[in-house]
């Protein structure tokens, strides 16, 4: 028969304490073994989540490979119909034509002769001669090869030394096409023999006389890819396949063919962070625009616009939410109290259960329009508020006795509520007399005609309605951060004589700084993925400005818009995991320095208490 281990009630008082001891040992080993399980798990779910972006991520920046394959099919189609050069044009160029390119909208023709020397002429006014004459080409070199991209807005044109130039057709002051020298590409080692546009995209091909194949994108200046080989010099010609997966080298004997490996041209560390200047548009800009409409299916993919609208969202967010959350969360902490004080701190930290599409719907349908109709009124009132409380606070001594024994600390608070009301009912009397008598009616329009761009939904819009959402979360860190200085600290100073607010000011606020950061920075990371009020309250238009009256469209709100659209495996759809990304990188920035600032004040704490 085995012995069984009595029950633990007929075990001695010590042999009892120390079943307990054991059993509370391994409970909390298990705990604590869980809690450790679920803290890797947290990390590995991060990590996971970054690498399948990255895996995502990485194809846009594969290098561009060709592979040369065997000929099983017929060579693509080539169109090589000339354009009829009329009489008038070639008498008003006056020299013997070469080469010539028809732009199908307006009727413009482009004549260019062997050395170079272009005439643009219009069909519309033939009488007129060359509207522009220009020079393609150096003296001492000759034109080879002028092509059209697609699209047929840019030119190429290349030289007998190798020299390759973009050119493009703008309208100038009185809306005439002109020709433009754009910039060059890297030069080739010999000779230019022909240049192949790809077939809706704004990429081409370029042979030289040595045999040397390149692959160039319109927006880059250095080849995607180049390659030299003995076959290649047989070749008088190139031409694309209809979906650009193959490059036909076409000349007398077998034609050699090129597999590409070339699904994201348009995707570069330059186009994504630098300025480009695209076909059809009068400078280089930042853009971000997914679609091309009617510049073919060109996509613009900076993210410059998206980023500068993310963080003008969150700065002009933080600018109304920090100093209201950190002087509310002080005087709550400091000034106010009980029940007051507990009872102010659960309605604010209740905000933060508003939910943020309530929030966005409101600002769209009532803030933005009140704020376009009342915008010079909110400027008074910004202006009047602390001009009111500073007259208020210079006057208060000179008061009787009696006026100035307010019976508890919930009656200022009403006082300063009451001239809260003052100055808003000042401010719209004033707006509305000064608008009508120096803004002739509108404040707006006075801004439009000073070269100010005012939009009905704006960063100010974002930046109150956002401020609100962010608010919340400020005050309680930094009620809580203010509430848990220690006591001695502050009877202390009191006991030397300091007065209260010497001892906000000289303990209570050194104290609580960084704690305050924290908050700081916990709001921020709120404010940047903040999705719906951007969404709802701003024009969405990717603009690269912080002006306060124009919109912004952010990383999330694009996330948000786009992702559902977008064709999987698209340029567009991985430009999107590559926003994630950079969105990922700024709130777990945030989200860091707070946890930092938030550790080091507890280890403050800590020493103080000892």
């Amino acid at each position: 028969m085995t012995q069984r281990t009595p029950p633990l009630s007929r075990l001695p008082a010590g042999k009892q304490r120390q079943r307990r001891t054991q059993q509370r040992r391994w409970l909390n080993r298990l705990w604590s073994w869980l809690i450790t399980l679920a803290g890797c798990s947290v990390i590995v779910a991060l990590l996971g989540i970054f690498v399948y972006l990255l895996t995502q991520v990485m194809p846009l920046f594969k290098p561009v490979t060709a592979l040369q394959v065997d000929v099983a099919q017929q060579p693509p189609t080539v169109d090589i119909t000339q354009v009829e050069v009329p009489a008038a044009a070639a008498t008003a160029a006056g020299f013997e034509v070469v080469f010539s390119l028809a732009e199908p909208l307006q009727g413009y023709l482009l004549l260019a002769a062997s050395n170079g020397e272009a005439c643009l002429w219009w069909q519309q006014q033939p009488a007129a001669g060359c509207l522009q004459r220009l020079s393609l080409t150096d003296r001492t070199v000759s034109l080879t090869a002028l092509h059209f991209l697609a699209g047929k807005q840019s030119i190429v044109s290349g030289d007998s030394s190798g020299q390759l130039k973009q050119w493009f057709f703008l309208p100038d002051e009185r809306g005439q096409l002109r020709i433009s020298w754009i910039k060059p590409y890297a030069r080739r080692d010999a000779a230019i023999v022909d240049i192949a546009p790809e077939l809706g995209r704004s990429g081409f091909a370029v042979l030289d006389a040595r045999g040397g194949v390149s692959l160039f994108y319109a927006n880059l200046t250095k080849p995607l890819w180049q390659g030299q080989a003995a076959e290649y010099q047989r070749a008088t010609r190139l031409q694309f396949s209809q979906r650009n997966e193959q490059l036909w080298l076409l000349g007398p004997g077998e034609p050699t063919v090129l597999q590409l490996d070339n699904r994201h041209p348009e995707i570069s560390w330059r186009t994504l962070f630098q300025k480009v200047w695209y076909e059809g548009w009068q400078q280089p800009e930042y853009v971000w625009q997914s679609s091309g409409g009617a510049e073919l299916r060109q996509g613009k993919y900076s993210l410059v616009p998206l980023t500068i609208g993310t963080l003008k969202a969150a700065f002009y967010a933080m600018l109304v939410g920090v100093p209201l959350g950190i002087l509310a969360a002080l005087y709550t902490a400091c000034f106010l109290s009980e029940p007051l004080r507990g009872r102010l701190s659960q309605l604010i930290e209740l905000l933060a259960l508003f939910p943020t599409v309530i929030i966005g719907f409101l600002a769209a349908i009532w803030l933005a329009p009140a704020l376009e109709q009342h915008l010079l009124a909110l400027l008074l009132f910004l202006l009047l508020l602390p001009l009111l409380v500073l007259a208020l606070a210079r006057l208060w001594p000179r008061l009787p006795k009696r006026w100035q024994q307010i019976p508890g600390s919930g009656w200022d608070l009403m006082l300063l509520a009451a001239l809260l009301f003052v100055a808003a009912y000042l401010a719209l009397l004033g707006g509305d007399t000064l608008q009508q008598q120096l803004f002739s009616g509108s404040f707006r329009f006075w801004l439009n005609e000073k070269g100010v761009s005012y939009q009905q939904r704006n960063a100010l819009v974002v930046g109150l309605a956002m401020g609100f959402a962010v608010l919340p979360i400020i005050f309680s860190i930094c009620y809580d951060v203010m509430s848990q200085v220690p006591r001695q600290l502050t009877l202390g100073a009191s006991a030397l004589g300091a007065t209260h607010w010497q001892i906000v000011r000289r303990v209570v606020w050194p104290l609580s700084l960084p704690g305050v950061l924290a908050a700081v920075m916990l709001g921020l990371g709120r404010a940047l993925g903040e999705t719906m009020i951007i969404l709802m309250a701003t024009g969405n238009a990717p603009i690269s400005n912080f002006n306060l009256f124009e919109g912004l469209r952010s990383l999330t709100a694009t996330l948000t818009i786009e992702l559902p659209e977008a064709a999987v495996d698209s340029s567009h759809y991985r430009m999107l995991f590559l926003v994630a990304i950079l969105l990922f990188i700024f709130t777990f920035m945030a989200n860091t320095l707070a946890d930092l600032v938030r550790q080091r004040l507890k280890r403050n704490f800590q020493r103080l208490d000892t």
